[in-house]
């Protein structure tokens, strides 16, 4: 049997909250998406004042990242 660990939704929700204290000390609301490694959505932020249109792509971005196994920066 094969045995894939998984994100749980407290380590996504860690990740999340990092993103948004990185998104604050540079001033710039965002959008912040993450996934499992097939790429469906795990948890999701939209900041106070970020783009509308970040939604879906902060999403895209992720599931891009996840089945292509490439970082985001």
């Amino acid at each position: 049997m094969l045995s894939i660990p998984r994100l749980s939704l407290a380590a996504a929700e860690a990740l999340i909250a990092g993103a948004r204290k990185e998104a604050r000390r540079i001033r710039v609301p965002m959008c912040i998406a993450v996934t499992d490694e097939s790429g469906n959505l795990i948890a999701f932020e939209r900041m106070d004042g970020a783009k509308v249109l970040s939604v879906q792509l902060s999403q895209d971005k992720a599931f891009t990242a996840a089945i292509s196994r490439r970082p985001t920066h």
